[in-house]
């Protein structure tokens, strides 16, 4: 098993923006460590548009656990038993159990803005990240700026993986 230890971040220090008590006092805080080095909520136009709920998470953490699954299977440690409904499956991994995560949330309960996505691209590139996974459903549609961002990825030098659609078993 993986014993945690990745030595230093070869990335700058980035917030872990979780834990807003202060929207829902239920909502516990959460520290970032060697495998989550930082998450950032980036949801200025859908928080200006739409707002929050109040059982909704008023941070970087994710409300349906979406992108925590692609996060755990991208990055979940190697070695780790698995259990479902209490029944032991063996040793699971992630697929790059080394590799480090910064969460990105731009997509709220109601979906969200391509202006709030190409934030997250743009922040994530600024931040020093080497992927982008970028798992987010819809259909094909006109080139937009999160399009542009990707572009803006490549040249950094950021390999940018996509979903070309993620909305269930249909063409």
């Amino acid at each position: 098993a993986d014993d945690g230890s990745y030595g230093p971040s070869p990335i700058g220090a980035i917030p872990c923006e979780f834990g807003n008590t202060a929207h829902n006092a239920d909502v516990v805080p959460f520290a970032c460590n060697n495998k989550l080095l930082g998450a950032r909520q980036m949801l200025a136009t859908y928080r200006s548009i739409i707002g929050a709920q109040p059982y909704e998470y008023d941070s970087a953490r994710d409300n349906e656990g979406h992108g925590t699954h692609t996060a755990s299977t991208a990055a979940g440690n190697a070695g780790v038993k698995a259990y479902m409904y209490g029944v032991y499956r063996g040793r699971i991994s992630g697929v790059a159990p080394r590799a480090r995560v910064v969460a990105y949330k731009g997509l709220g309960e109601l979906g969200g803005f391509t202006s709030d996505l190409t934030a997250a691209i743009d922040q994530a590139v600024a931040d020093g990240v080497d992927v982008i996974n970028y798992s987010i459903g819809g259909g094909a549609g006109a080139p937009s700026s999160d399009d542009i961002a990707f572009l803006n990825a490549a040249v950094a030098g950021v390999f940018v993986a996509t979903s070309a659609g993620n909305s269930g078993p249909d063409p």
